[in-house]
């Protein structure tokens, strides 16, 4: 059975103990459902196979279809990209954390597999401007996403909408 925590958001909201909460699932191997900035999404470990793998299951995903890559913050990105942009800097540091993708070709040392078998050779990258994102990320690392809704359909904006 699932369990259901109610992350209170706000300035003064305490989001640690949820936090711990979903990073304890995550490291077990689940795959969470949590929310971002504009909907929610299901969450897990970029490199544990099997919990992405779930993710594309549970949305009804196309072979070749690969998770967006949530990181804590622009210092990740060296380890994760084999060459970002050279524009890519200075757009971090004016939109993240906050809704900017930079989609930038992945290091080929990475044991991840985001739903593509590494074919298409990049990454989607983003820094979360959302409190609880921000603190789960401080304790996991790099998380896959994608939104809590079957592939191609339009992304939950509560959780009355999420299929799983």
């Amino acid at each position: 059975m699932s369990e259901r925590l109610t992350i209170k958001q706000g300035p003064r909201a305490k989001v640690a103990p949820a936090a711990q909460s979903a990073f304890e699932a995550i490291r077990d191997g689940h795959v969470i459902v949590a929310p971002i900035e504009h909907s929610y999404v299901f969450v897990a470990d970029a490199f544990n196979h099997g919990a992405v793998a779930k993710i594309h299951q549970l949305r009804g995903d196309d072979l070749g279809v690969a998770a967006q890559v949530l990181i804590r913050d622009a210092s990740v990105v060296k380890g994760l990209s084999a060459a970002p942009h050279e524009g890519a800097d200075a757009l971090a540091k004016y939109f993240w954390p906050g809704l900017l993708t930079i989609i930038t070709p992945a290091q080929r040392g990475l044991t991840w597999n985001l739903g593509d078998n590494k074919e298409l050779g990049k990454v989607a990258l983003r820094v979360p401007g959302n409190r609880f994102m921000t603190a789960l990320l401080a304790l996991t690392g790099p998380l896959a996403i994608a939104h809590a809704s079957l592939a191609r359909g339009k992304p939950p904006r509560t959780t009355n909408m999420i299929p799983a």
